[in-house]
């Protein structure tokens, strides 16, 4: 067994309704590998074998902003506050060019507006999840934004 195998596998039975997207960015692994994996298993029903209680929609959308914040996107993007800031200061450019100086924007400020850009969104027709665990996501974002700078 591969060593990626096996953080999936630990993974997956520690949270057995956990799908797959979740394990994918849990384990560092793409979801086409969970699926492979889950596809080997004898019993199809093996999720269901060991009774868990069905989370809140409030909880799995929390759970989901959690793996998607805290997996591999500092890889990809740099720390939020910093890739915040450097939006900051583009916003801040724009702003200052075409209405005048006097404001400036900072990473906190950034990660409200795309809290207020999902709720936007949201009123959209149709339930698209996404908006929901991104607005979650952005919360805690402009949360530890705001920490960093206090405690500087």
């Amino acid at each position: 067994m591969t060593a990626e195998e096996e953080r999936v596998w630990r993974y997956l039975v520690a949270n057995r309704k956990a799908p797959a997207w979740e394990v994918a960015k849990a384990c560092n692994v793409r979801e086409e590998f969970v699926h492979g994996l889950i596809d080997r298993i004898s019993s199809p029903n093996w999720r269901d074998e060991v009774t868990t209680e069905q989370k809140p929609t409030r909880v799995k959308i929390l759970d989901r902003a959690n793996v998607l914040t805290a997996g591999d996107r500092n890889k990809s993007y740099g720390p939020p506050e910093q890739n915040l800031t450097n939006i900051a200061g583009l916003w801040t450019a724009y702003v200052d060019q075409k209405y005048g100086g006097g404001f400036a924007f900072n990473a906190e400020d950034v990660a409200w507006m795309q809290v207020l850009l999902k709720a936007a969104r949201s009123m959209q027709d149709g339930y698209h999840e996404d908006n929901y665990v991104d607005a979650a996501a952005y919360a805690g974002i402009a949360g530890e934004c705001r920490n960093v700078w206090e405690h500087e």
